[in-house]
């Protein structure tokens, strides 16, 4: 079921394929207005995240991704972090970088900023 013009709901479904939650709609029309500003695809690694899976890649059980309101968006070339990052700074508050990929999120009880992991 397409959420946007260019993002489906099995994009941000939990890696595991439990089903578990739903992705927050604002979060998802951030994306897309990224995604149209830079005028390509973008990759989501990571949407929804069930407790599960989470611990089971060591992540933190106060990740955003159990929430529904956090993405990481694969991005490994450096000319294609510029271009996504010019945009991210515009939409999201909270940034993180990896150097596979870019972490948004729009979680409210969170200190705002950009952080590199």
């Amino acid at each position: 079921m397409y959420l946007t013009e260019h993002f489906n709901s099995e994009e941000f479904a939990c890696q595991c394929g439990c089903g578990t939650g739903n992705i927050m709609q604002n979060l998802v029309l951030k994306l897309e207005e990224v995604r149209v500003a830079i005028d390509r695809p973008m990759r989501i690694n990571s949407g929804i995240r069930c407790l599960k899976h989470n611990r089971s890649i060591g992540s933190s059980d106060t990740s955003s991704h159990i929430k529904g309101i956090a993405v990481d968006v694969g991005c490994t070339q450096m000319s294609d972090r510029l271009q996504l990052m010019s945009e991210f700074v515009k939409h999201f508050k909270r940034i993180g970088i990896h150097k596979e990929f870019i972490h948004v999120d729009i979680d409210v009880d969170k200190r705002n900023g950009i952080f590199v992991y």
